[in-house]
């Protein structure tokens, strides 16, 4: 019976091990701003600075009208930059797919974007950028 109890013990410090480094790994996305687009030809910039921590991957997220994407820009702490290929059209309620970024985990001193809202009916867009 000591034997069946000790394999169940280290059976379950082993599962939660596995789940605290998954989620680790993972981690959880941290919003780093966001934006209103306009219907023209638009610039925008969101400053994120290095009270919101380091990160290695983002995420774009639109709601409230389709955007169209022309350029995005990543400039780090140390004024290096980095630029997704991401010219595309994001539907209302979509996500890009995960953009890993160069190197180790990295402070973000801001984020560039060129893009504009499709469809008047639809309303202005709203681009929101998350980290992990």
């Amino acid at each position: 019976m000591k034997r069946y109890s000790m394999l169940g013990f280290l059976s379950v410090c082993l599962l939660v091990t596995g789940l605290a480094f998954a989620a680790q790994r993972g981690g959880r996305w941290e919003l780093l701003g966001r934006q209103e687009v306009d219907f023209r030809r638009d610039h925008d910039r969101i400053d994120v600075g290095r009270h919101e921590g380091r990160f290695k991957q983002l995420q774009i997220r639109v709601q409230g009208g389709s955007v169209e994407m022309n350029k995005m820009v990543v400039t780090f702490d140390n004024n290096e930059k980095f630029s997704p290929q991401l010219r595309h059209r994001f539907e209302e309620g979509s996500d890009s797919h995960v953009i890993d970024l160069p190197g180790n985990r990295r402070g973000i001193k801001s984020i560039d974007f060129d893009y504009r809202s499709m469809k008047r009916r639809e309303g202005k867009g709203t681009v929101a950028v998350y980290g992990r």
